[in-house]
């Protein structure tokens, strides 16, 4: 491999890259699990990269987080340095403007739409000139950017202040881009992919799509599709637009929630939630505004461009958006009746369209690339990927070794603990306390303890704060971007007093895209199973996979659950020279459908007597 960046290539590496390699060249896709500190994005990249440019293909590199870009330019500057290559970063618009932090993102758009046709946006007229046509300026600029190699999208922001739009610079980077490193939504968003794809003059069929972490697309596709909306939110509009409109838009909205309200307590009675036909909702509609219901939608469609506030103008948006994906398809999608409360404990009644399948979507999307390649150190098993996507019965499905020393991690599983709801008691809340904070005490250094649900957390809480003799960073449901920047810093810095935890829930804010290496984490705990809770969605999920792949409990319910403890799990282990404990506190981790998705390598010991196997480890 010419362009590998890298002086050596372990052997899984070397396996990784050789059945990329092969996919590609076949025009199939691949589905790798590929363990932390493999080396997966060089072991993509180098495959893809020497195919595309003998071919004159385009790579997509995509990422469900904008942090993960810069570990991916940095690859491809070393790429740079033995091939010359070309390459662009994007994130959203919004995040590659200077006035982003005066605006929502659906302002925002509101904004630059209206600077843009004004011609008050200088960035945007220095960059852009009549007939969507780039300055001689703008070209001039791009130029110099690819002399320089690959760039994060930060230093293309960087650069461009002032001058030109970084957006729209690396728009017509893209255009001449080897490799585009974007969000899943560039090409997954029916309606973005549209517009990008056009906009940068690619083809997906001649593309090879790199997807990283992919173990976070099902979901993402999923709701992509999912759609909803409830009777405070029609209520609050009504009130809102009451003076900017003239077609009683208002009238007819608090005629549809009240409807909703009166057609819920017919229909759910005892129930909190019941599945209802997409003909009930668009009875209540018709009923409520006396015209058909395509004539509804042409209305509001018509009194978003009477509004003036833009937050309005969204708002009727988003109900337009829910109207037309309520006549939706039926098969991978189950429409729902809910009554639900705020915080506050105010009642109000919702009514959702949720995807079942996210292959719905995806399926059509694959099958157009000439090959992708979804990487993840949790794909396992990859057949459930396969099939809830709808990739193709040829799709190569590999599962790698982790490349780290078996010695450097020891991994239990209690025999006596489990937060099985039918065993939710006090004296069970006091015995994960317990463990806890045996844990948290015992290790030196920083520990984390991820729970199956909020609830778990809280519960233990009451126990472990009293027994953990460390400082405890808690995470709270609701946190902010600043709110979880700042805890994770206090932890981080906590390590010069002896180290502290980090509590945390399972696929929630922390048990995912945080990097502790070293000493900074030297223990994990996972507290429970983080099962779906048991409602219509998840058994229509359940349903669907059991009629079509005789596979229902797996990929609609344990499966899943699994995937996000094994990626909390993950947060401990990130090099070679990383040594510490996962510890599962639950017993049913031990029982064979949730045991077969820990890789085997962990070798993980179920015991009820953590103490002696602890000490013994860190001795040695």
């Amino acid at each position: 491999m010419q362009l590998f960046p890298f002086d050596t290539v372990r052997p899984e590496q070397n396996k990784l890259m050789s059945d990329i390699k092969v996919a590609i060249a076949n025009g199939t896709n691949i589905i790798a699990h590929a363990p932390t500190g493999l080396g997966k994005t060089a072991a993509a990249l180098t495959p893809a990269l020497e195919y595309a440019l003998e071919k004159n293909m385009t790579i997509f590199y995509l990422t469900s987080r904008n942090t993960q870009h810069t570990q991916i330019i940095d690859t491809l500057r070393k790429i740079n340095r033995k091939h010359k290559i070309t390459a662009v970063d994007f994130v959203g618009k919004k995040g590659m403007c200077p006035h982003m932090l005066e605006f929502s993102v659906a302002n925002f758009i509101e904004f630059c739409n209206g600077s843009r046709k004004k011609g008050d946006c200088k960035l945007f007229t220095k960059t852009i000139k009549k007939q969507q046509e780039y300055t001689d300026d703008a070209d001039a600029f791009v130029e110099q950017m690819i002399k320089q190699g690959p760039l994060t999208v930060e230093e293309v922001v960087a650069k461009c202040a002032g001058k030109f739009c970084a957006y729209e610079l690396a728009m017509r980077l893209a255009q001449q881009a080897d490799v585009i490193v974007a969000d899943y939504y560039h090409i997954f968003s029916p309606k973005v992919r549209k517009f990008f794809l056009g906009r940068i003059k690619k083809d997906l069929s001649n593309a090879i799509v790199i997807v990283d972490e992919a173990h976070n697309l099902p979901n993402r596709v999923r709701n992509l599709l999912t759609n909803k909306t409830n009777t405070l939110s029609l209520s609050r509009l009504a009130d809102e637009i009451k003076n900017d409109v003239f077609n009683d838009a208002d009238v007819m909205l608090k005629d549809i929630s009240n409807r909703l309200k009166m057609f819920a307590e017919q229909v759910l009675q005892s129930s909190d939630e019941i599945k209802i036909s997409k003909k009930d909702f668009i009875d209540i509609v018709e009923s409520a505004s006396q015209s058909k219901y395509d004539e509804v939608i042409e209305e509001f469609e018509e009194a978003a461009e009477d509004i003036e506030d833009p937050d309005n103008e969204d708002n009727i948006a988003r109900f337009v958006s829910f109207l037309k994906s309520w006549v939706g398809e039926e098969t991978g999608f189950i429409r729902i009746l809910k009554r639900e409360k705020t915080k506050g404990g105010k009642p109000f009644i919702s009514v959702e369209y949720n995807c079942l399948h996210p292959g719905t979507l995806s399926k059509d999307i694959f099958q157009h690339m000439h090959s992708a390649i979804l990487m993840s150190g949790t794909l396992v098993p990859c057949e459930m990927y396969r099939d809830v996507l709808g990739l193709g019965e040829d799709t190569i499905l590999k599962v790698y070794k982790n490349p780290f020393p078996a010695d450097n991690r020891l991994v239990l599983v209690s025999s006596d603990i489990t937060t099985k709801y039918s065993d939710r008691t006090e004296q069970m809340y006091k015995k994960i306390a317990v463990s806890c904070a045996y844990i948290i005490n015992q290790v030196k250094g920083n520990s984390a303890v991820f729970f199956s649900s909020y609830d778990v957390l809280r519960k233990t809480m009451f126990y472990l704060d009293k027994l953990a003799e460390k400082e405890l960073f808690v995470e709270v449901r609701g946190m902010n971007k600043s709110e979880r920047e700042n805890l994770i810093a206090g932890f981080k810095r906590n390590i010069m007093h002896g180290g502290g935890a980090l509590l945390g829930v399972q696929g929630a804010n922390f048990s995912e895209g945080i990097d502790l290496p070293g000493d900074l984490l030297k223990a994990v705990a996972i507290v429970g199973v983080p099962l779906a809770p048991p409602d219509l969605t998840t058994k229509a999920v359940i349903s669907y996979y059991e009629k079509n792949f005789n596979k229902g409990w797996d990929y609609g319910y344990i499966f899943p659950a699994m995937n996000k403890a094994l990626q909390s799990a993950g947060r401990c282990i990130r090099s070679e020279t990383d040594r510490g404990i996962i510890a599962f506190l639950d017993k049913r981790f031990s029982w064979g459908q949730y045991s077969a998705i820990i890789p085997p390598d962990w070798n993980p010991k179920t015991t009820d007597h953590f103490g002696d196997k602890i000490e013994g480890f860190f001795k040695n």
